[in-house]
């Protein structure tokens, strides 16, 4: 929802702070980059039940009693599944990833029965003769005695409740079969807060010897977010069920088997360019195995087995792949799909193929999904099965992407293998490539394709990475394919949206090469978050966007056609010196030892580190006269040295790797656990690079300083030496210096400018995100003429603000319109704000 105010606004700002300032310079003739039409985008991935509970319409939960099967391709063992012991493609380790399995406790999923004056059991069995292979398992009702009035009831809660809309039809389609049922089968919508029936429909006589159909459509005579269905049987019997679903027919745009309408609607407010799909880390898959199988999400949704998410539950995939590519076309939107490159996820078991035949089994999956969308259903089987589900014309597919966050050398050669062919069968598409936009590794891959980085960071990540991309290589577009700030910032404050925000406005200066973005993930039903923060938050009723949310719409509504020139994109912070801290050692899925370990502080005193006084904290470490070492493929490993803490001193030693994939981390800055601080990455990124880091929570972040390119040798030792000040920290390594590193400056406030030639308008995007007012005095030049009145959007409130489903649109823009726009003007900005200026000029 957006607030629009129509009052003239006259902000004549802080002239005492103006005056002290340099005006910021805009120049319509000085032309910049051509801004992306397709900067603006979504991704979607089955996460926090963001299709089955989410955006996909149907109402019952499990509703092919499938939810305890185990994952594809893994085995249940002491209340665990296992997955197969096979390679990690990245780590090079057998990781026997495995999680919890509770059986029962999963069956039940969504469901309860419940006997009114009846004696009823029920029980998910594998029927001798079931519905469909794909689905064997049914529900057991085995009804022992009814009394007069009473009945046995199977009732679905829906995804933790059914939002029933009064007036509202729903069509019910469930399949019964009994050989001795006599009764009379009731289908109830209910209110399960009140017990209230709010419809019902009533199926008498039936033939239920083989699998019989049933089907009504019912319209709700209340409203209950809490809705509930119940099956009510008033005979005694043995009866079996499976597949129920109940669907609302009010879907978006009217499309059987479609998306919810006030879900889908928030997408078409965000205005994408192109979706992608299915994913995410599902596509890879927890196995092999267990990656997404696309073809398995074609046809009847009766006959789609689904699968277990590795975020957790069974995806029925409803919302496949047809509906996917008609989703694109219902919104105008390119695809974008992405397929397994024949590898799983390397944090969970990372088996992966790689024998000819298995990867030529690979891109013809990948033909296959082209053919699907775009071939012609006359010479083509894939492309008739797409008209026979009634779409005989090509679908908008127009991007593909060879797997999903996969690196290392193992993907380098999948993705030449499928690049190299599919790019020349299907000149068409556009492929996108999954390593990160500065790896080295592309230096090995040939050829015309995009690249896809991904951030999850904090807030000073983004608001220190507006200038990101200014230096960026220009061999490859970009598509940065997930991107959102999701630490220490609750479910998705307005400090992280500023922070996106100023982040955006990077991208958008440098579109000439960064030509798609869109943020991850898209949705979170409020009773299943498997990611900390997401743009769009949804129940069984009700559907609201975070500030976030709205950050993405304002950029994506107020594209400018090409930047122009702006003297400042940033007003420059304080630095923030390095703080005092301890040192450590470790590596990344690396063995390594370590010797000669000297400290020299500022004063001169020289302390020699025996490695016995290391202290453990991550890794398998073992000490042998004057060298420490670290034996296991962990990564992140770290030994620190315990009660030192200091901002200026020089740390020399010897380095050796003895096996592994990477180098060395020289850590500085640490906190007592070892968790927060900074290191020096030699021989990082598949022993390509060096680079200081900073490491939060145990994990390695981002860049600070250059990037210097390095590879380690097995069995050699090197010299290292890290001289720490708390402005400047140098790496040398055989007394060459590697890199520089530098603290972040404190930069909170960003403008960035741009031309709309639709509506003759310059566009002025400003972030401030700090506390205070942010006055600036501005100068137009290349411009005829100004018109004094313009629109400025504006979204702003407290840091800590979040939007809730109490309070939906407490952080939404508003408009105003602004009567002092002129080749000279002033404006102030209110704190913690997101603005766009709209104005009108002749040139």
């Amino acid at each position: 929802m957006r607030k629009t105010i129509l009052t003239i606004a006259v902000c004549a700002g802080s002239l005492a702070a103006m005056a002290q300032t340099e005006p910021i310079r805009i120049d319509l003739g000085q032309k910049g980059a051509v801004v992306s039409p397709d900067l603006y985008g979504i991704f979607f991935e089955e996460i926090n039940h963001a299709g089955d509970g989410g955006l996909y319409a149907e109402l019952v939960q499990n509703r092919g009693f499938e939810e305890h099967v185990l994952p594809s391709s893994m085995t249940l063992r002491e209340g665990r599944a296992w997955a197969i012991d096979a390679q990690n493609y990245e780590h090079r380790n057998n990781r026997k990833w495995n999680i919890p399995w509770n059986v029962e406790e999963k069956k039940m999923t969504g469901w309860k029965v419940k006997g009114e004056r009846a004696n009823v059991k029920g029980d998910i069995v594998e029927a001798k003769a079931p519905l469909h292979q794909n689905t064997p398992h049914a529900m057991q009702l085995t009804i022992k005695k009814v009394q007069k009035g009473g009945c046995a009831q199977l009732i679905n809660t829906g995804y933790w409740g059914m939002g029933l809309k009064n007036g509202e039809s729903y069509d019910l389609r469930f399949y019964v079969k009994s050989s001795n049922y006599k009764g009379t089968i009731t289908a109830r919508l209910r209110n399960s807060e009140t017990g209230e029936s709010l419809g019902t429909a009533v199926f008498k006589d039936k033939k239920l010897k083989d699998w019989t159909e049933l089907t009504a459509t019912l319209t709700a005579t209340g409203t209950a977010p809490k809705g509930e269905l119940a099956l009510e049987f008033d005979k005694a019997g043995t009866v079996l069920v499976d597949y129920v679903s109940l669907f609302p027919q009010n879907t978006f745009k009217g499309r059987k088997n479609g998306q919810r309408a006030d879900v889908a609607q928030m997408l078409v407010d965000l205005h994408p360019k192109f979706m992608r799909w299915p994913g995410g880390c599902i596509v890879e898959g927890a196995t092999y195995e267990n990656r997404v199988k696309w073809k398995e999400t074609l046809g009847d949704p009766m006959t789609r087995r689904g699968e277990w998410d590795l975020w957790g539950y069974r995806a029925t995939w409803g919302m496949g792949y047809h509906e996917f590519l008609q989703f694109c076309e219902d919104l105008g939107m390119d695809g974008m799909f992405v397929d397994n490159a024949g590898m799983s996820c390397s944090v969970r078991n990372g088996d992966y193929v790689s024998s000819d035949e298995d990867m030529d089994a690979v891109i013809q999956d990948f033909r296959d999904a082209i053919d699907y969308a775009l071939a012609d259903p006359a010479t083509n089987k894939w492309a008739k099965m797409r008209a026979d589900a009634g779409h005989p014309k090509p679908f908008p597919l127009k991007y593909v992407e060879i797997g999903n966050e996969n690196v290392g050398p193992e993907y380098v050669t999948h993705f030449n293998y499928i690049f190299k062919k599919l790019s020349a069968e299907y000149p068409q598409i556009i492929f996108i490539n999954t390593l990160g936009h500065d790896s080295p590794l592309l230096e090995q891959i040939p050829g015309k394709y995009m690249v896809d980085p991904h951030w999850y960071r904090n807030p000073d990540f983004f608001f220190a990475n507006n200038h990101l991309f200014d230096d960026a290589p220009r061999t490859h577009d970009i598509y940065v394919g997930e991107y959102a700030c999701n630490g220490g910032v609750g479910a998705g404050n307005l400090l992280a949206a500023l922070s996106e925000a100023a982040f955006i406005l990077g991208m958008e200066r440098n579109s000439d090469v960064v030509k798609m973005t869109s943020y991850a993930p898209l949705f979170e039903n409020e009773n299943h978050r498997d990611w900390p923060c997401n743009l769009i938050h949804i129940n069984s009723s009700d559907v609201f966007g975070r500030a976030s949310y709205y950050v993405q719409q304002m950029a994506a509504e107020n594209r400018p056609t090409y930047n122009v020139f702006v003297s400042e994109t940033t007003t420059a912070g304080k630095p923030e010196p390095f703080k005092a801290g301890g040192i450590g050692l470790g590596s990344y899925a690396t063995q390594c030892e370590y010797r000669d370990i000297t400290i020299t502080t500022a004063d001169g005193t020289v302390k020699k580190v025996s490695p016995a006084e290391l202290v453990a904290k991550r890794g398998e470490w073992k000490v042998d006269g004057d060298i420490i070492r670290q034996t296991s493929n962990q990564q992140l490993t770290l030994t620190q040295l315990p009660q030192f803490s200091n901002d200026t001193y020089t740390l020399q030693l010897k380095a050796r790797k003895t096996g592994g994939m990477e180098g060395f981390f020289i850590y500085y800055g640490l906190d007592e656990r070892g968790g927060n601080g900074y290191a020096a990455n030699v021989g990082g990124w598949n022993n390509r690079t060096t680079a200081i880091q900073p490491i939060r929570r145990g994990r390695a972040n981002d860049v600070l300083g250059r990037r210097a390119r390095q590879t380690v040798e097995d069995n050699k030792w090197y010299d290292v030496r890290l001289e720490v000040n708390p402005m400047t920290v140098k790496l040398f390594v055989d007394n060459q210096e590697m890199t520089v590193a530098k603290p972040a400056e404190n930069t909170r406030q960003f403008c960035q400018t741009g031309y709309d030639e639709a509506t003759g308008e310059l566009v002025i995007k400003v972030v401030n995100g700090t506390d205070k007012p942010y006055s600036r005095a501005f100068e137009i030049a290349g411009a005829k003429n100004v018109m004094p009145t313009g629109k400025v959007i504006t979204l702003n409130g407290d840091a800590n603000d979040e939007n809730t489903f109490e309070q939906p649109t407490k952080l939404a823009p508003s408009t105003t319109l602004f009567g002092h726009f002129g080749k000279q003007f002033e404006y102030e900005f209110p704190p913690m704000s997101f603005s766009i200026m709209r104005v009108k000029v002749s040139k």
